[in-house]
């Protein structure tokens, strides 16, 4: 199975979990999400979004525009319902270092702070 093909699969699963537990309008977080997932698995060579680099991840988000910073949060919040999903289901397939480490840049993505420290 391609990592494009993880990444539908995942989101498909993803849609059922949020109308349960999710926080966010579904519509907007899976157009955050699908967007995202496509670009990631290319940019990055087909790695896996579930178990996603938090230094790319950061990256990613400090390439928004300073006056997107709502964008920015929303994006960040979005992958935070996604992150918890994975951990949730036992879909995470990343250490638990990296857990952490995404965790926390997406939580700080959120408050608009900086996500690289």
């Amino acid at each position: 199975m391609s990592q494009h093909d993880q990444a539908l699969g995942s989101l498909i699963a993803f849609v059922g979990w949020h109308r349960e537990h999710g926080i966010l309008p579904e519509l907007p977080v899976l157009e955050q999400l699908t967007a995202f997932f496509t670009n990631y698995t290319e940019i990055f060579g087909g790695a896996p979004v579930t178990a996603m680099d938090p230094g790319r991840v950061a990256r990613f988000v400090e390439s928004f525009d300073e006056p997107d910073a709502e964008l920015a949060s929303f994006f960040c919040a979005s992958l935070f319902e996604y992150l918890h999903f994975l951990r949730d289901t036992g879909r995470w397939s990343g250490s638990e270092e990296r857990y952490r480490n995404l965790h926390r840049v997406l939580h700080r993505g959120v408050l608009n702070e900086n996500v690289s420290s």
